[in-house]
């Protein structure tokens, strides 16, 4: 299975107290049996490190903690996706749609492929679940794919 993940998702694989973290475990699970192949746009690295750097500045976890989380999830083998030939869709759908051009690079990647998005955010996918049916809550991971 090819999916679309945000980075989100990741983030509640590793923090446990994130709801939608047993979920995203399983995600990860699969995705260690070989069942699952990650794309995201390749600003997938720059947000996983912030918000490692954020956990750590908030005193969610040590600074070597969360240096050792990031690299965990940096680990991951993620398809990361050259978004310049989705530039003009994503201003696109963030416009129409009210997103940051972040989410809307999630989006147009998910598009372009015919694949689903699995997010951790919910108020995009609230917003969004009902102009595309590739949007799926990382919370219904086993029944959302």
């Amino acid at each position: 299975m090819i999916i679309v993940i945000d980075s989100g998702v990741l983030l509640k694989a590793y923090f446990s107290d994130e709801d939608g973290h047993t979920e995203a475990q399983n995600l990860i699970s699969d995705y260690a049996k070989g069942n699952i192949t990650f794309h995201a746009p390749s600003l997938i690295t720059y947000e996983i490190i912030n918000a490692c750097l954020v956990a750590s500045r908030m005193a969610r976890f040590p600074k070597k903690r969360a240096k050792e989380l990031m690299n965990e999830m940096l680990g991951i083998e993620i398809i990361k996706e050259d978004i310049g030939p989705l530039k003009d869709r994503i201003f696109d759908i963030s416009t129409k749609h009210s997103t940051s051009a972040y989410d809307g690079a999630y989006i147009a990647v998910a598009e372009s492929r015919h694949i689903p998005f699995l997010t951790a955010d919910k108020k995009l996918l609230n917003s969004l679940k009902h102009h595309f049916s590739f949007v799926k809550w990382i919370g219904n991971y086993s029944q959302s794919l």
